[in-house]
């Protein structure tokens, strides 16, 4: 647009793109580069424009948009800025990416991070979800967050939606380092199975790590500390 030709103002009736409130407040004052906050803008603006409970983007979709590679040429350093973008929103959290794997070659899909899109991910994830005929999908976990889908299939095996979700819950609310050692200490007690390292990062969370003993403790009071007992925040729990 000419800014010799200013804009005429918006008419009274037109289509919108909803943001949340929350994206203001929470997600904005996080941001480090122009390209984040376009990439937000124009994934959620396609998204919102699909129809169906799946709805994603790709880069060469948003480029694709009318608009799209002005912005970014003027703002955000072009198509260079729009690849940093989303992985920017990747590792902020607002943005979900999965990597499809096909026939046709390799993609990376985008999905805004709210309740639905994380079941279909997690779906995805799990097999229950096809997204593209013929192919394979790849969380695309950022390398600042914690890789906990990895970690669950190493230790325990295949994620169900159910689990998927769950796993991507806990990755938000608790640090990687606790993830990993809530793992580890799961494998060692031969507990290979989530509820048992969600019941540790519960108690760590509600106790403090400071409490969870000495070096010294034995396998049997590990065991005890960490699966005897129950905590009332899994008992409603599968």
């Amino acid at each position: 647009m000419n800014r010799a030709s200013p804009f005429r103002g918006f008419p009274g009736v037109a289509r919108a793109t909803a943001i949340p409130n929350l994206f203001f407040a929470t997600v904005l004052p996080q941001m480090a580069a122009p390209g984040e906050l376009l990439a937000f803008l124009w994934v959620t603006r396609l998204v919102q424009d699909q129809r169906g409970a799946v709805r994603f983007a790709s880069a060469d979709q948003v480029w694709a948009e009318d608009g799209a590679a002005d912005s970014f040429a003027r703002l955000a350093g072009g198509r260079a800025g729009l690849d940093a973008g989303l992985a920017g929103c990747l590792e902020l959290g607002v943005l979900l990416g999965l990597r499809l794997t096909g026939p046709g070659g390799d993609e990376t899909v985008y999905f805004v991070n709210n309740p639905g899109s994380r079941r279909a991910v997690a779906r995805a994830r799990a097999g229950d979800l096809q997204l593209r005929a013929e192919t394979a999908v790849q969380l695309v976990v950022p390398r600042s967050r914690p890789g906990i889908f990895r970690l669950y299939e190493e230790n325990i095996g295949t994620i169900t939606p159910l689990v998927g979700e769950r796993l991507l819950e806990a990755a938000e609310r608790y640090p990687a380092e606790w993830i990993e050692e809530a793992f580890r200490h799961a494998a060692e007690l031969n507990a290979r199975n989530w509820r048992y390292v969600e019941r540790i990062l519960i108690r760590w969370a509600e106790e403090g790590r400071g409490h969870e003993g000495t070096e010294g403790d034995s396998f049997e009071d590990r065991k005890r500390r960490y699966l005897g007992g129950t905590i009332s925040s899994l008992s409603h729990r599968p």
